[in-house]
């Protein structure tokens, strides 16, 4: 019976083992940054994106590789209230009866570099509703906040710069409608008109 019972768990230990070794596999050919972890922010597994992120992130002497480890604690890369608040809308999501709960939230490292971390759950088997972890998965959008701001600077200065040459443009064509003006207040209001149109071509 004893050799009975150490065969099963040998194979049932073989079977874990496979699983996780196919599941590393996959998550090694992932472009995106994965850290596995349980309830209690422990990290299970993380691909080798997620190393490297971690490393160039984390602003920490020595690249900061001591961030990310198996057994190490997720909560020494994000802040514990932003994975708690995310758990939470899961939980209530699942609870809910969504089919494919997820949440995200947006962070900043030590390095100042801004990070969004998408959650998806880990399910338990019995019952199925319940958490039994979570997986995050990383992407640094510090450059693509970047190039909206920019884009956004750049829109800005195009919509004031066309209001105040469209203003001017209107009121000078307004004193044209005067059949009165003298010719030189024509003259001077019709040069308003086309340097103004000149200055929206240039600004586009």
């Amino acid at each position: 019976l004893r050799q009975e019972m150490d065969e099963r768990v040998s194979q049932v230990s073989q079977g874990i083992e496979q699983e996780r070794s196919r599941l590393a596999a996959l998550m090694s050919e992932l472009t995106q940054s994965v850290v596995v972890c349980n309830l209690d922010g422990r990290i299970l597994l993380y691909n080798n994106q997620a190393r490297l992120q971690s490393r160039a992130l984390s602003g920490a002497v020595g690249g900061g590789v001591e961030l990310m480890g198996l057994g190490r604690s997720i909560y020494g890369v994000f802040d514990r209230k932003l994975v708690a608040h995310a758990l939470e809308n899961i939980q209530e999501r699942m609870d809910r009866g969504a089919a494919s709960p997820s949440a995200q939230f947006v962070t900043t490292t030590a390095a100042g570099q801004l990070l969004r971390v998408q959650m998806a759950p880990v399910r338990a088997v019995q019952p199925h509703s319940t958490l039994s972890g979570f997986v995050l998965m990383m992407g640094n959008i510090t450059r693509d906040f970047q190039s909206e701001s920019a884009r956004g600077q750049v829109l800005n200065s195009l919509t004031e710069g066309s209001r105040s040459s469209l203003a001017n443009m209107q009121a000078a064509l307004d004193m044209l409608d005067f059949d009165d003006l003298a010719p030189a207040m024509r003259s001077r209001f019709l040069g308003v008109i086309g340097d103004e149109t000149r200055r929206m071509s240039q600004r586009l």
